[in-house]
């Protein structure tokens, strides 16, 4: 029928409540089945499976149907004023199926921009997309041509269903049995829905997906304009500020070349002379904070190995990962770069980002250079990443002598360690470099077979079962750690070797703060992370530092403290180097879109989707328990624009070498 004959009905057209009826049916069921892409296809050859998929899409959508329903309601109240005159009566269900249309053309977009962004679009993050320009970027990555088609096609196809079942009327008695169904459909999907995402959602990443996107935006706006206050990036950076990013150890604030004296003193104690061709061990835990560890502010026994070889070594109190996600980790660690601020694994966007390894440094100068893991270095792009930058041997759980698989990540701990001692009983009268990366620390957890579980937690947490096993692990591998220290003391070659150990990002199981996993949030139980740096010949006594540092200043410690200068290219700075900035940055891309910033015993933390902030003094409230942001804006504004100042970096790291191409 054509669009200006829809408002006057024939007598075999469906009434206004019978239209409103059928649109409200087709966007409920258009919703669920936009989260239903979310979820992926349902697994059929199961039934136990597919009730578990069920469950999860009930839980995921319940807020889209009680949207659904909401607009069905207030539809119906707009037909019943309009009661006695048909030609509006039919307007305002015409308009409602047109804005039934639009919704389902959002909800698709949405869940794109929730893939990017990590949440549903907000009245901030629109505010912000044309200042960030990072987040433009990762919008037109996701539009492909079938989503660009599925946003076109949408609304008319929506319409023409509606339209379909206009000729098929029925009488009033009928159209009320089917009103009270629809209803009751609908409210036992909600009530379902609700269920499910209480008993099996809570604790997932990805639970933000569950809310409705229309309402998120809508709210959004409602608080913007209702005079909540919503602050956003600054909209110029100074070129000091941009310093902080800048390779090569250029050009830096003359307040910040001297820092404090007594923190220049216990650098200059901490750092070594150089010593020609010393071994190098780098061990990265993964999944490990330095809150669960013996080497952080509060020791409970998970790590005693570690605690009894900081005796011989130097611990650094504030050390952080950039980012929770391991492979962003490695790019850091490895090429003293900065991760792009977007929502990708950096090994899989970048496997041949430019840059100087430092695997290549040692390897250059005659060193034997290995890689090697419990996991798979398949994963996530690893292999291809890792392979070309210097290592003479990358090795994963298929090369380890360890057979039995402990999950599904890969083998035990032990056999890396293993593997490790080999290379130095092997390489022992050579120089080498050896990088190693956990794994059994990584959720599921899985103890070693037949490995009793120790009563180790110590926190009020939340997920006191996963707590327990992952301390535990943490425990197990310290162990053998321990193994190859000793190895090390056995070879004769304690004395020529710096063993540096540290996390790739942290972990969390819901205290102090309602987070699980990793990547979720940038408080300290995520991004805070371990650093020791092992030389019995160096330190004869423990020295701890409080000087600030990131991922990114790894490798020119190393380099530092093996008498090698670092390249040009790298973006961190030696931890020794009392010219460097205090500060270290480090951001999150999951549940919410945050850039976080710590400078001295200051932490100041921007959502860019909510346009809020959170500043903490860190020397009094090490727990981030007391957003103290509203009684410093002068703090706050500072601080953000040096997050801008890294935004802006990144960009021209990033995007404009790209648009070069």
């Amino acid at each position: 029928m054509p669009w200006p004959r829809l408002l006057t009905r024939r007598t075999a057209d469906a009434t206004p409540a019978e239209t409103l009826l059928r649109s409200t049916l087709i966007l409920a069921c258009a919703l669920i089945a936009v989260k239903a892409s979310y979820l992926g296809a349902p697994p059929w050859s199961e039934w136990s499976s597919l009730l578990r998929y069920l469950r999860s899409l009930a839980a995921v959508s319940f807020g889209d149907v009680l949207f659904a329903a909401g607009l069905w309601t207030a539809g119906t109240a707009a037909v019943s004023l309009a009661r006695g005159r048909p030609r509006t009566a039919r307007a305002v269900a015409w308009a409602f199926v047109a804005a039934s249309a639009l919704a389902c053309l959002y909800a698709v977009a949405s869940i794109v921009i929730f893939e990017i962004f990590g949440g549903f679009l907000t009245y901030s993050l629109l505010a912000l997309v044309g200042d960030v320009q990072m987040l433009r970027s990762s919008v037109a990555l996701h539009l492909t041509p079938p989503v660009v088609i599925v946003l076109v096609l949408l609304p008319a196809g929506f319409a023409l269903l509606v339209q379909a079942g206009q000729r098929s009327p029925t009488t009033a008695a009928a159209t009320g049995r089917r009103h009270l169904a629809a209803g009751l459909l609908l409210g036992a999907w909600v009530l379902a829905g609700h269920y499910s995402y209480g008993a099996d959602w809570t604790t997932r990443s990805d639970r933000r997906v569950a809310a409705n996107a229309h309402w998120v935006l809508a709210s959004s706006w409602w608080h913007a304009f209702g005079g909540q206050v919503v602050v956003g990036l600054a909209d110029r950076v100074s070129a000091a500020d941009l310093s902080d990013f800048a390779p090569g150890g250029a050009s830096k604030r003359a307040a910040e070349v001297v820092l404090a004296n007594a923190r220049a003193k216990v650098q200059s104690r901490a750092r070594p002379a150089p010593r020609p061709q010393p071994n190098v061990i780098l061990v990265v835990l993964e999944s490990v904070a330095a809150r669960w560890t013996d080497l952080g502010a509060r020791p409970n026994g998970t790590t005693p190995r570690l605690a009894a070889e900081s005796r011989h070594a130097l611990v650094f109190d504030n050390f952080y990962a950039h980012v929770g996600r391991s492979s962003n980790s490695l790019g850091s660690m490895l090429l003293s770069t900065y991760p792009r601020l977007d929502f990708q694994d950096l090994t899989q966007e970048y496997p041949q980002l430019a840059g100087t390894s430092l695997a290549s440094l040692f390897h250059d100068r005659g060193y034997r250079t290995t890689f090697v893991t419990p996991s798979d270095v398949r994963w996530a792009g690893w292999e291809a990443f890792v392979g070309t930058r210097g290592f003479d041997s990358v090795r994963d759980y298929r090369d380890l002598a360890c057979a039995e698989m402990v999950s599904s990540w890969g083998v035990e701990d032990r056999c890396m360690i293993d593997e490790m001692i080999e290379t130095v009983k092997r390489d022992a009268g050579t120089p080498f470099f050896v990088m190693a990366w956990s794994q059994q620390t990584h959720h599921p957890y899985e103890p070693s077979p037949g490995r009793p579980l120790l009563d180790l937690v110590r926190e009020p947490v939340r997920d006191e079962y996963d707590l327990g096993r992952y301390l535990n692990v943490l425990h197990e591998t310290d162990a053998h750690l321990g193994r190859l220290f000793d190895a090390v003391r056995e070879a004769g070659i304690a004395d020529d070797t710096l063993i540096v150990v540290t996390g790739d990002h942290g972990q969390a199981f819901g205290y102090p703060h309602d987070t699980y996993i990793q990547g979720r949030t940038i408080y300290e139980e995520d991004v805070h992370v371990p650093l020791m740096i092992w030389s019995p010949r160096t330190y004869r006594t423990p020295l701890r530092n409080n000087v600030v540092g990131s991922h990114v200043d790894l490798a020119p410690t190393i380099a530092d403290l093996a008498g090698l200068p670092s390249p040009a290219d790298w973006q961190g700075r030696s931890l020794f180097d009392t010219s460097r900035s205090p500060r270290a940055y480090f951001y999150v891309a999951e549940d919410y879109f945050r850039l976080g910033v710590r400078e001295h015993q200051w932490k100041y933390i921007y959502d860019l989707r909510e346009g809020s902030e959170e500043l903490y003094d860190l020397a009094s409230d090490p727990d981030e328990q007391r957003n103290v942001a509203a009684a410093d804006p002068a703090r706050c504004a500072r601080l953000r624009g040096r997050l801008a100042a890294w935004a802006e970096a990144n960009r021209r790291q990033y995007i404009v070498p790209l648009a070069d191409r």
